[in-house]
């Protein structure tokens, strides 16, 4: 038993001969230091009612010991009641105004209350009188994060790094940081310094791949993970990483080898299983994707992905049907997953479910009126119903969402021209080769035969001429 057992141990006894005495509503004699470790003990439980209850008790034995205040103010903070944690600590100040855990507690509630000057003020005051300057920096660091405010932390762990250069977790803390405010490039600088430092840090290669896949510099990251592996050939998570950023390459069947290990070496899960059916099934391996992808949803049926995944293959194979029943599972558990409700809706229409399309395509237009492929899908559905007003109407309303949008405007000419609206359909045909004159093609997928009306090849030619 090492000593932050036996530490356990004892204050577990602690509390257990406190609590009985309450059942037995008697009153026992604690130390003042005991009553704070009760008190820490339900803190560290989130038991905060019970806190403050023992701190009282504290207080009846002891009216005047300065750290029963601080701990109040402390589950103050904890219950987000700052200016009585405030008046607790001003309180204590006056017995103890250099007080590290004071100052530091006030530097914490001021910057609770968004003071951040004053906050900045009294943490400094706590490093000036703390025992331990790279604990006190620690801390203050930590608390900056807790409040999202990850630039300030960011700068006092480099200050750690300048005063403790091997101190391994604050180039990671600090790394974090910038990675949680997009800042890659001074991420990967440090850790690239903590590496020049030690070649052979597996964890520091792996955050630096991590910071490369981040900026979708894919090669660089798998190198990065390569370094982990040579020093860590066990580093699971690193060849996991690996993997996906060979998926970013287009490199499915390398990814895929790199995922075998993992399940290898760690034993399958779902997300594991998802990727691996996602490698398959763009490698065209559609039947063993389907394998993987049921593999996933049997290992948690809560994974949307692996449903839909499965669905994916039938449908890739021609098989409505079966298609169909795993795309509504899927949506049961994202029943707003737009991606999910498009492939459910083109299927019902492929399947002959028109009205089913139809509602679909209304809910995802509800849902995200700028969602361009629902309008163009939906608009499609009437265009082969040969109701082309209907087409028309819904590309008007999405139009009106998006006037930018060079797709809606050159399916507007297919359906214009289909109406015999011959001068709207130029109007929009002018919009759209103004927006994006090389995707004219566009129409012709849909009507091949407007490839040869006289006025459209004259309009794309005279502004390609413009170009």
């Amino acid at each position: 038993m090492d000593g932050n057992d036996f530490l356990g141990e004892e204050t577990a006894n602690l509390v257990q001969r406190y609590e009985k005495m309450l059942r037995n509503k008697s009153k026992d004699y604690f130390e003042a230091e005991a009553i704070e470790a009760i008190a820490d003990y339900y803190i560290a439980h989130e038991k905060y009612k019970k806190a403050q209850d023992v701190v009282n008790f504290g207080l009846e034995l002891y009216p005047n010991h300065v750290g029963f205040w601080i701990k109040m103010a402390e589950v103050f903070v904890y219950l987000e009641r700052f200016e009585e944690a405030r008046e607790e600590l001003e309180r204590a100040e006056l017995y103890e105004p250099f007080n590290p855990e004071i100052l530091f507690l006030k530097g914490e509630v001021y910057l609770a209350l968004n003071e951040l000057p004053e906050a900045e003020d009294w943490f400094q005051k706590a490093l000036i009188h703390g025992d331990d300057k790279i604990d006190m920096l620690f801390e203050i660091a930590y608390v900056y994060q807790d409040y999202d405010h990850f630039g300030k932390a960011s700068e006092y762990f480099e200050e750690i790094i300048i005063l403790e250069p091997e101190l391994d977790q604050a180039y990671y803390e600090a790394a974090s940081c910038y990675d949680l405010t997009g800042q890659y490039p001074k991420a990967v600088a440090l850790l690239n310094k903590l590496i020049d430092q030690e070649p052979y840090n597996s964890s520091a290669w792996y955050n630096l791949g991590v910071m490369y896949s981040k900026m979708n510099k894919n090669e660089k990251a798998i190198e990065a993970f390569d370094f982990c592996l040579v020093i860590d050939e066990d580093y699971s998570v690193a060849k996991f990483n690996k993997a996906n950023s060979l998926v970013e390459l287009d490199r499915f069947e390398e990814a895929l080898a790199e995922y075998l290990d993992v399940v290898k070496m760690e034993g399958g899960d779902s997300i594991t299983f998802c990727n691996m059916g996602g490698c398959c099934e763009r490698l065209n391996r559609n039947e063993e994707a389907r394998e993987y992808y049921k593999k996933a949803a049997k290992l948690n049926p809560n994974v949307a992905e692996a449903w839909f995944g499965v669905g994916l293959t039938y449908d890739k194979d021609g098989l409505n049907k079966e298609a169909l029943q795993y795309f509504k599972r899927a949506i049961l558990l994202e029943p707003e997953n737009p991606e999910y409700l498009l492939v459910l809706a083109e299927c019902e229409f492929r399947m002959g479910y028109k009205k089913e399309a139809e509602a679909i395509y209304l809910k995802i237009t509800e849902m995200d009126p700028g969602l361009m492929e629902a309008w163009m899908d939906w608009s499609f559905v009437k265009y082969s119903d040969n109701d082309i007003h209907a087409a028309i109407s819904l590309l008007e309303k999405a139009i009106s969402y998006d006037n930018f949008c060079h797709q809606y405007h050159y399916r507007m000419v297919v359906y214009l021209f289909e109406d015999l609206k011959i001068k709207e359909a130029l109007s929009h045909l002018e919009t759209a080769l103004t927006l994006n004159h090389a995707d004219h093609f566009l129409m012709f997928e849909i009507k091949p035969e407007l490839a040869k009306v006289h006025e459209i090849t004259l309009a794309i030619e005279a502004f390609r001429e413009e170009l």
